[in-house]
């Protein structure tokens, strides 16, 4: 027996310091209400909930960037609103002023409301703003410059920068064909007096009858067949003397076509009838009474004047862009240019080339651009609103907001009125073609519109689905992080159990030495 030392005291002083570590830990699980609370408590763990942390307050802030994104569509889309009420009155007040019934003053009258409702469009596109942000004056728009490199300046233009489209510096795009109407021509000339039939029979011109009497001229069966223009999609004209040569042309009629101006001129010209309609969907198809065909200068089979035009086609960058008509759009994804849609041969905001009245086929087609016409585009998107809808790098939406002034309204409608900015219903004449123009414009809006109600849709969806991602990422973080309590309740005991028959061992065991001192009586 020995009591120098006391190897059962310093044995029972070990398992009680180590059931008073256990319990201190169990103390701070349960009193943390967490089962990591430092690196030593689970290495690996630890790491885990840290990015897991990370993760749920970026997605709490990308929640609050989705509704603020939300809230800024809204207060856009709300002013678009009643930018089309105010439409909606200007086209009431443009189908009023081309009644007859009125007086030249009473079209004064309505023109100064139209002025004033122009006025406040461009002041409702200047002054709505979010967080002093200016959303509808086109601060918000991808900015392009285009710098015509061959061709007619003007005569192709960016219809069209959605928010698809990337930065780009310079980028040719080259025009290889100019699109093309459906053209029939009458092998003959047309007689000139009465068609020679003896009785009245029945053509056909793109399926669409036309009733022709045995004493009508081929003037007379012209007009007709013009008369039917909305239905078939096929403008009639006829060459000069001495040719007198027929010539059939998608396109469509429209006085508004007169005020068009030629390649290098500065006056408007008077005799164009309307403007083409081109691309593969163009055609031209005969039936019917072959003799009157015939007596038109379409002497041959029907089947042989079967026409149908071209599409416009270019290449940008060396990439193929899809024509439709006169519109090339660059569908490649890979392009930056993604998304950007070109109008090819256009006059004034119209396009698609014009008609003109009694000459030969060759002057009866024109365009202002041709194959090989070129331009270089610059696409600047650093203004494009930007909204970062996750927790992590790059992962952003961007959108981009036009412009809705009074001069980008009603683009392409008219040639004689650019936009809505120079609409104008002092006469008869100027009311009607001011309507085609604002219910352009009324497209635009509701376009527009319907484009932020779509962004409006997918913030809301994105919304949801934050919020979903951090209610699980949070419930993943607990799991991991969070103390079962009911387990370290059960271990607390354990462990007092344990502590408490410690500390009576080592009383045992420092009692037991004083056994020795009987053998020293």
């Amino acid at each position: 027996m020995f009591i120098n030392t006391n190897i059962a005291a310093v044995n029972s002083q070990r398992h009680l310091y180590n059931a008073n570590s256990s319990l201190d830990k169990t103390l701070e699980k349960l009193s943390s209400g967490m089962r990591i609370n430092s690196g030593a408590d689970d290495a690996s763990g630890l790491a885990m909930v840290e990015k897991m942390q990370a993760q749920v307050q970026g997605l709490t802030t990308s929640v609050q960037n989705t509704q603020d994104g939300s809230a800024l569509f809204k207060i856009a889309e709300g002013a678009l609103n009643q930018v089309g009420k105010m439409l909606a009155r200007m086209e009431e007040l443009a189908v009023r002023a081309g009644n007859k019934t009125l007086t030249d003053s009473d079209r004064i009258t309505m023109k100064d409301e139209i002025n004033q409702l122009v006025d406040q469009i461009d002041v409702i596109s200047s002054n709505t703003e979010y967080n002093t942000i200016k959303l509808l004056n086109g601060n918000l728009d991808v900015k392009k410059i285009v710098v015509q490199t061959n061709g007619t300046a003007g005569s192709i233009r960016v219809l069209k920068t959605p928010g698809t489209v990337k930065a780009a510096d310079k980028l040719s795009l080259s025009i290889t064909t100019v699109g093309s109407a459906a053209v029939a021509t009458g092998a003959i000339a047309a007689f000139g007096a009465a068609v020679p039939i003896g009785q009245s029979n029945v053509i056909m011109l793109n399926g669409v009858e036309i009733n022709v009497a045995s004493a009508d001229t081929v003037d007379t069966v012209l007009s007709k067949l013009n008369e039917q223009n909305s239905r078939t999609g096929v403008v009639a004209v006829k060459s000069p003397a001495p040719g007198n040569t027929v010539n059939l042309i998608t396109g469509v009629l429209d006085p508004d076509a007169s005020n068009v101006m030629g390649v290098g001129s500065t006056s408007v010209n008077g005799s164009a009838l309307g403007y083409l309609t081109v691309g593969t969907a163009a055609t031209i198809t005969l039936g019917g009474s072959t003799n009157i065909w015939s007596a038109l200068g379409f002497n041959g089979a029907l089947t042989n004047y079967f026409a149908s035009g071209t599409n416009a086609a270019g290449l940008f960058s060396g990439i193929n862009m899809v024509g439709k008509g006169s519109v090339l759009e660059m569908q490649n994804s890979g392009s930056p240019a993604y998304g950007l849609q070109v109008g090819v041969g256009m006059y004034n905001g119209a396009y698609g080339g014009y008609i003109l009245a009694d000459c030969a086929l060759a002057t009866a087609i024109n365009h202002l651009s041709v194959a090989g016409d070129s331009i270089n585009v610059s696409l600047d998107v650093s203004n494009k609103l930007e909204l970062q809808i996750g927790a992590n790098y790059m992962q952003k939406i961007s959108y981009s907001i036009a412009s809705i002034d009074s001069s980008n309204l009603g683009m392409g409608a008219s040639t004689k009125f650019s936009s809505l900015a120079q609409v104008d219903i002092s006469t008869v004449e100027f009311a009607g073609i001011s309507l085609k123009v604002v219910q352009q414009a009324v497209k635009d809006v509701s376009a527009a519109r319907a484009s932020m109600g779509a962004v409006l849709n997918r913030l809301d969806y994105t919304d949801k689905t934050l919020q979903v991602q951090r209610e699980n990422m949070t419930a993943a973080e607990s799991k991991i992080r969070d103390a079962d309590m009911a387990l370290e309740m059960s271990s607390f005991t354990k462990q007092q159990i344990v502590v408490q028959a410690g500390t009576a061992m080592l009383a045992q065991a420092n009692s037991k030495s004083q056994t020795i001192l009987q053998l020293l009586k």
